[in-house]
């Protein structure tokens, strides 16, 4: 027996014309809907594993869209809870001010302004902490305790200085 030559192991080796030419990737015609939840890297996972088992494509691309479908019903369902928690914190704090609670949120709005001016309302507002109770609450009681007294950088109504003796004995 004689060893094959170089040329003979690319020859025997080599795909016939009439053989149909095919991807490295197998799973390359999947295709996901537009704006997926899919992550790139979780897509070449499920790539992977079904390369693996050898799960045919058609197989794979129904893989992938039940696991957008279940990507898709949990983000509405947390979505639906957030929407939910946000109206049962507005109604709370309805609750907690009565029939006033208009006047005591403006209130709170206000000093939430003065204090934190518009990022921290643009953040209230993004996270819908702004209508959580605490929240509102809090900025209505400091809204109330600078009413009580002089607003921050306004001019003092107090008169002249008085000297020591001028506070223990008065004017004369």
């Amino acid at each position: 027996m004689t060893k094959p030559t170089q040329t003979d192991l690319q020859t025997s080796s080599a795909v016939p014309e009439s053989a149909p030419q095919t991807s490295l990737d197998p799973y390359a015609e999947i295709v996901l809907p537009e704006n997926s939840l899919l992550a790139e890297a979780d897509v070449m996972a499920f790539k992977q594993t079904a390369a693996q088992v050898q799960l045919p494509a058609a197989a794979l691309q129904q893989w992938l869209v039940l696991e957008e479908n279940r990507l898709q019903s949990a983000a509405q369902e947390k979505i639906a809870q957030q929407k939910q928690q946000l109206e049962q914190w507005a109604q709370q704090t309805q609750q907690a001010f009565g029939t006033r609670w208009q006047e005591e949120v403006s209130k709170a709005v206000r000093a939430a302004d003065v204090f934190g001016g518009p990022q921290l309302r643009a953040l209230l507002e993004e996270t819908g902490l702004g209508n959580h109770p605490v929240m509102v609450r809090t900025f209505h009681a400091v809204a109330t305790r600078l009413s009580e007294d002089n607003t921050p950088g306004a001019v003092c109504n107090a008169t002249t200085d008085k000297t020591f003796a001028q506070a223990l004995y008065g004017k004369n």
